[in-house]
């Protein structure tokens, strides 16, 4: 069979354009460190690495969700402590106002303390963690308890503004929901939490009443466990999602090692074949060039 200058050309050209489009490629992985550069390099390889990004991104994303929400809950835990300092405050207050040795002007007195008191409660249960009030339920964005003054500027009585009692969730892992807030309506309950409680006891104090004093004393125990018991919750809620978040860094790692498994290249082991290619290429390029001059001179004469 009669081979003509026009094969033995396209033939050459293959013959070099193997090897460089090799060398090319091999240049590509070296300088990415990436063995799938596009999907057509390993169309099953390529699929499991999207598959198993998307299932990195949502660990990661459960992991910001997780410092978010301890975030919150420790802010939520200070407030409560805060609030315990008050009413143990109160509580001694209410014990030396019980005492027999004092009289009327010395309630009145310590009366006049639980203004400032019930100023920093009403603070605390305003509380905010990034703009948002921590004990409004599930609207942030509204403050939640609204107090009434009488004409010498002293809290007289406190109102919701908006319900209290929703719940804040956040998605922790794949199915899982944990609980970040603390109601407020669980622990400022306006019948019998610290606002009533506190406003009893002033109220005892100004009217010299020892019964009501000692009465508000076992409603201030009340509320102490009602935030005890809060705060022992939370505790428990943030030790599982310290639990869990370790557990999450865990599989990140694990993911990220298949990922580089399936996608990186072997740098090595391509640079050996990057420079086999090399060696085919001018080999190809070499006889390629004798040839094309071969036939030249053969149609010339």
């Amino acid at each position: 069979m009669r081979i003509t200058n026009k094969q033995i050309f396209l033939i050459s050209l293959q013959n070099v354009t193997r090897p460089a489009r090799r060398m090319l490629d091999n240049q590509v992985k070296i300088s990415s460190g990436k063995r799938i550069n596009h999907f057509y390099d390993d169309p099953m390889g390529a699929g499991q690495v999207r598959q198993l990004r998307g299932e990195k991104a949502d660990v990661v994303q459960f992991q910001r969700n997780i410092s978010s929400g301890l975030n919150w809950m420790q802010m939520t835990e200070g407030a409560l402590d805060r609030l315990e300092k008050n009413l143990i405050r109160a509580k001694a207050l209410a014990v030396q106002a019980a005492n027999s040795s004092n009289g009327r002007s010395e309630r009145q007195t310590i009366g006049k303390e639980m203004n400032q008191i019930l100023e920093d409660v009403l603070s605390i249960a305003n509380s905010q963690f990034r703009s948002k009030y921590i004990f409004a339920g599930k609207n942030t964005t509204s403050q939640p308890f609204v107090e009434v003054r009488d004409k010498d500027g002293n809290i007289s009585s406190i109102t919701l503004a908006n319900d209290t009692s929703g719940k804040i969730q956040r998605d922790i892992d794949t199915g899982v929901k944990m609980q970040v807030n603390i109601p407020g309506s669980d622990i400022f309950n306006l019948k019998d939490g610290p606002f009533a409680t506190l406003l009893d006891l002033r109220k005892s104090l100004e009217n010299n009443d020892i019964d009501g004093i000692n009465k508000a004393l076992d409603q201030i125990e009340n509320v102490l466990d009602t935030s005890l018991n809060a705060r022992t919750l939370l505790g428990a809620r943030m030790n599982r999602l310290e639990s869990t978040r370790s557990l999450l860094q865990t599989h990140e790692v694990d993911l990220a090692t298949q990922i580089s498994n399936i996608e990186d290249a072997d740098i090595a082991e391509t640079a050996m074949r990057l420079a086999s290619d090399e060696v085919s290429y001018r080999a190809a390029l070499g006889a390629s060039s004798r040839i094309l001059q071969t036939s030249l001179v053969d149609l010339l004469t």
